[in-house]
Order: C-alpha cells, then sequence, then structure tokens
C-alpha cells in the first residue's frame, strides 16, 4: 500500500502474506492457539519505577547532606520533605500496580494463555493490537464465546469490552510487554447494532475519551484504526447470486497509512476502488444491482464520515482527536431491518427499499488489513528506559555537585580571604584586635593542612578545591604576629628612700627612685595603675594600715604630677603588715618588707 493507500482484500487472504514475514517464517506454531501454560510468563518485567525512585532519593539524600551548601535546619527540612514525596510516590506505584495486576488479571492471563507457545521475548515483537466497539464476540468467536486474547496470522488481538477499561488496559499490556505498549487500537462498528445516531455519538465520545486517557497514561500517541462491519450484498430487488462472485468471501475496502489520515480525501480511492470491484465481480447487464452495491458501499463509506469520524475527529470536543491511521470497511456483520437507521439510510439514498439481510456467520474476519502498515514502535526495553533514565538522573546529580563543589570553594576561599585582609589591616600596635583576627586564620590552616593529611570532603571535591594555595599565605601571616614586650608584672620601691620613718611625705631627692615606675607607664599609656603600701610589723596593726594608704597616696599624687595624667586612672590600696614578703624577725627583712608597689592593672581586670 505504500505510505498511504487503498486496500482490498478477501476477508482471510491477506492474512497468509504476513505470516509469510521472515522474522516469523522460523516459528509457523507461534501464531496458534496453544494450552494454557501460565497467565503470569511475562508479568512484573515492567518498568522498574519504584526502583528509580529510590534511586532518585538516594542521590537527593547524598546531594542535601554531602553537597549542597545549606544551613543544618535547612538540610533537616529538605530530608523530611524528600522522605515523605519518595514514601507517597512509592505507595502509589504500589498499589497502582496492585489495581492493574487485579483489574485486568482475566485478560492478562488469556494473553499469557494464547502466546504460551510463541518463543520467548517474540511477544513482544509481534504487533499487538486492542480491540474494542461492537461484534466482540463474533470477532473472538473462534472456538470459545468468552475468548479474550487471539494470535491470528502476524498480531494478536485483544478484546476490550469496556472502553472505560481501555487505559488501565494498555498500562498492564505495556508491563506484560516489557515496556512496549500496545501497537494500536481498533475500534469496530457495526452500524445495524444502533438505535440513533446520538447514542452512537455518546459512545464515540467515551471511546475518544478513553483512547485519549490511555494515550496520557503510556506516553505515546497510540494509532487509530476504525472497522465498519455492515451487510451490503444482496440488496435491492435484484440480488447478486454465489455465481455472479469471483470470490469466495467478504473483501476489505478502506484506507491505512503509517501517518495519522487526514480530512475526507483519504477515503476517496477507496470508494473509487470499491465501486470499480462492485463492477468487476458483477455479472454485465445487472446494472441495478451493480448500481445498488456500489451505492452501498459509497453510503457506508459517507455514514462513516458524517457520524463517525466527525465525532471522532472533531477537535472542538475535550480530549484529543482520535489518531487515526485507517479505516475499512466489509461486507460482513449483525442482521439488519427494514426500519433501522441504517436501512433508512439506503432508501434515501438509493431510492429502493432495501430486503432484510441475515448475520454472517461466526466468527467475523479480524480487521487485519488495517494494522499491515501499523507504524513500527521502536522496541526499547522498559529496562534499558530506566538506565538511561537513571542515568539522566546521575548526569543531573554530577551537575548540581559540581556546581556546589564550586560554590563551597567560593565560599572558603572568599571567608579566608576576608580574615586575611582583616588581620593586615589592623596595626601591630592594637594588639588585642590584632590576636582576635590571628584566631580565624590559625583555625584555617589547621583545617586545610587537616584536609592535606585526611582527604579533601566531598562537597569540596570534584576538582574544584583550590584551598591548598591558601596555606602558605595563612602561615606568612600567623608568623608575622609578633607579641610585644609584656609590661614588668610590678616596680617595687623602698619606703625607706621615700620616707622617713614613720612619716608619709616624700623625702627630698627621692623622686630618682621612681624613674623606673615613670618609664612602665609611659610605655602603656591608657593602663590603670594600682599604687600599694606595705609596713614591717614593728608598731600596731591599725596604725601600719593607716601608714600605708597615705604612702600609697603620696606616690601616686606624685605620679599623677609628674606624667599628667588623671588621678581617675589611680587606684591606692594599703595593706599594712598583712602581705609580708620577708621574715619580719631580721633587721633585713623588715626593711624588704617597708615598701611601695606599683602595677599595671591586666586589661581583663579592667
Amino acid at each position: 500500500m505504500g505510505n498511504c493507500g487503498t486496500f482490498r482484500h478477501r476477508g482471510h487472504t491477506c492474512l497468509a502474506r504476513v505470516a509469510r514475514c521472515a522474522r516469523y517464517a522460523a516459528h509457523p506454531a507461534a501464531f496458534r492457539a496453544a494450552p494454557v501454560v501460565t497467565s503470569a510468563t511475562h508479568e512484573g518485567r515492567g518498568y522498574p519505577l519504584r526502583l528509580l525512585v529510590l534511586f532518585a532519593f538516594t542521590l537527593t539524600l547524598a546531594l542535601i547532606w554531602l553537597v549542597l551548601p545549606l544551613e543544618r535546619g535547612t538540610v533537616w527540612t529538605l530530608t523530611v520533605a524528600c522522605t515523605l514525596a519518595a514514601c507517597a510516590m512509592l505507595a502509589w506505584r504500589t498499589r497502582q500496580l496492585a489495581n492493574t495486576r487485579t483489574q485486568n488479571t482475566q485478560a492478562l492471563a488469556a494473553l499469557g494463555t494464547v502466546t504460551s507457545a510463541i518463543p520467548d521475548g517474540m511477544h513482544s515483537g509481534m504487533p499487538l493490537v486492542l480491540l474494542t466497539g461492537d461484534g466482540l464476540s463474533e470477532l473472538f468467536d473462534r472456538d470459545d464465546t468468552t475468548r479474550l486474547a487471539w494470535v491470528g496470522d502476524g498480531a494478536i488481538w485483544l478484546r476490550v469490552d469496556e472502553p472505560n477499561a481501555l487505559p488501565r488496559l494498555a498500562a498492564a499490556v505495556k508491563q506484560w510487554r516489557n515496556g512496549r505498549a500496545p501497537d494500536g487500537v481498533v475500534l469496530s462498528i457495526a452500524p445495524a447494532l444502533h438505535a440513533n445516531a446520538d447514542a452512537l455519538a455518546q459512545k464515540l465520545r467515551l471511546v475518544r475519551q478513553a483512547m485519549a486517557d490511555a494515550s496520557r497514561m503510556l506516553g505515546t500517541r497510540l494509532p487509530g484504526y476504525v472497522a465498519v462491519y455492515q451487510r451490503l450484498a444482496g440488496r435491492g430487488p435484484i440480488a447478486l447470486s454465489a455465481r455472479d462472485h469471483v470470490t469466495d468471501g467478504p473483501q476489505w475496502y478502506g484506507a491505512a497509512s503509517p501517518t495519522p489520515l487526514a480530512g475526507a480525501s483519504a477515503f476517496e480511492a477507496a470508494i473509487r476502488a470499491a465501486k470499480d470491484a462492485v463492477q468487476k465481480t458483477s455479472r454485465i447487464g445487472d446494472a441495478v444491482a451493480r448500481t445498488t452495491s456500489a451505492a452501498g458501499i459509497a453510503s457506508i463509506v459517507d455514514w462513516t464520515q458524517r457520524l463517525v469520524m466527525g465525532v471522532l475527529l472533531d477537535r472542538q470536543q475535550p480530549a484529543a482527536p482520535w489518531p487515526l491511521h485507517g479505516a475499512g470497511w466489509i461486507d460482513c456483520g449483525p442482521a439488519s431491518w427494514p426500519d433501522s437507521p441504517w436501512e433508512r439510510e439506503i432508501e434515501l439514498r438509493t431510492k429502493v427499499a432495501p430486503a432484510p439481510v441475515a448475520a454472517s456467520p461466526s466468527p467475523w474476519p479480524l480487521p487485519q488489513p488495517l494494522i499491515e502498515t501499523m507504524p513500527v514502535q521502536r522496541k526499547t526495553s522498559s529496562r534499558l528506559a530506566a538506565l538511561g533514565h537513571a542515568l539522566a538522573l546521575l548526569a543531573c546529580a554530577a551537575a548540581v555537585a559540581f556546581w556546589s563543589s564550586a560554590k563551597n570553594n567560593e565560599a572558603l576561599l572568599t571567608k579566608i580571604g576576608a580574615d586575611l585582609e582583616r588581620f593586615h589591616a589592623i596595626p601591630a600596635a592594637n594588639d588585642a584586635a590584632k590576636r582576635d583576627a590571628l584566631v580565624p586564620l590559625v583555625a584555617a590552616r589547621d583545617q586545610l593542612d587537616r584536609y592535606a593529611r585526611t582527604g579533601v570532603p566531598l562537597r569540596l571535591s570534584f576538582g574544584m578545591y583550590h584551598g591548598a594555595e591558601l596555606i602558605v599565605p595563612l602561615n606568612s601571616a600567623i608568623a608575622s604576629y609578633v607579641a610585644p614586650a609584656p609590661p614588668p608584672a610590678v616596680v617595687t620601691l623602698d619606703s625607706m628612700s621615700l620616707f622617713d620613718s614613720g612619716k608619709a611625705q616624700l623625702k627630698e631627692g627621692s623622686t630618682r627612685a621612681m624613674v623606673g615606675a615613670l618609664e612602665m607607664i609611659k610605655a602603656h599609656p591608657g593602663k590603670r595603675i594600682l599604687v600599694a603600701g606595705h609596713t614591717d610589723n614593728v608598731g600596731d596593726p591599725p596604725s601600719n594600715l593607716k601608714l600605708s594608704v597615705a604612702r600609697a597616696a603620696a606616690v601616686r599624687d606624685w605620679l599623677v604630677d609628674a606624667l599628667g595624667i588623671s588621678a581617675t586612672q589611680f587606684a591606692i590600696q594599703g595593706y599594712g603588715d598583712t602581705r609580708p614578703i620577708a621574715d619580719n624577725g631580721t633587721q633585713e627583712g623588715r626593711a624588704r618588707n617597708r615598701r611601695v608597689e606599683i602595677t599595671l592593672v591586666p586589661d581583663a581586670v579592667q
């Protein structure tokens, strides 16, 4: 037929040509029904969605915990959200598979029965067609009136009694065929079985919606075909006798294409071919018979275009248009009566009152010619498809990991660079701030050293790590810090060189003894100074305490005058004889205990 063309075939003779295909020639028994072996031979080999969900969940958790630059709170929030989403998807998929197995057990069992003799793997290579619509009992009445599936010469036919079951049955078939969707859907229509056009239109809308749902569920558009079964021969006052025919069985007329058919023009050639066939198969001189038969063919085609295609292809309907790849008509079908809509249609067009026609004997021929130009599906295993999707997920995760590693390394370099700039910007005189800025540098250097010894963490790796380049500038900055010389803890002044015995006034010339104290205070401006007086144990303790306080105050006053600083920077304290540094039992010890101590107060104490 080429890419698109008409066909005219005897009811079953065209099947022999398909049976002679080279890929099936080695298994001639594969196309006959066989005894029951099992109905689950090929079940459970569909797309492993649950396994892919677990794989995606594992990748996501790895990225969240090991790579992404996130706060701990955000990490836990995303972990909980991903866990709930994965559990919900797994539960939904498990329930869907259970429902599919439960709802389609009978049909899948029939498939397993009729294909049990086909070599393993060939069942997914043979065309599998879903057949729904009118006359299913007569079409599948081979040796069992309840048969749901049939292996013909070159195709597997699966019966769909209810259009609503089409989506889930198509999904079950895809799983049964190891991820390959059905090759097409054939809608059989027997005009004589429909009482009026409205009821037919409503049924066609249901079929159209079911087809759209199935295509959406499978992720691919299924080719659609229309097969019309209607008795056409023997109409009018002059009927064609058996000897007038050059064929011995009903013939198919129509058009089919690997690509969707567009508009009524696709069937014009089919109508012409049908009329030519009628002319050839009628006896010369039977003009009325030829005219009536040709009018019948033209009428059924026109009826199909108006009442069937008009509903299936109308773009104003909510469901997607029927993906029509072929339509065929055959002089075979149920009995008809004069008052049926179809008979009235013939009478209006031919102006001849039709006679009743008996039903064709079962089984009716399957519409094999329609599917001979069926589009070839890509035979991609669902396992291979899942592997491809897993690799795609892995590639996406790798891209996210590279991006996250780049961001993490950028943040690390930015932080260490900012810490180095801050450290170098602080003057050496501000030792406290300098030491504070030194702490993060030491921590960063230790961290980079640890990475060099034990390995770079995953969040910084993937070839993006440049932290080793910062170890040298960090060590240089740390080594550049020089701590200032510590101030003398205490300057001790001999009281006897400053004061007369029992007095608190400084003696003349005693100021030379306090030069060291002056130098110490000048070297550390801003420091608070504690001046403490001490005595030996000669005399009563209250007098000694009062004397020590007075001597400390005298030294403080002299330092204030000498340095020109505020008295509030000083603190005085008298201890009397309570803190000796030597033995008061000896003259030398008592001399050492009579002293004034000048101490710089540490910053922490301030």
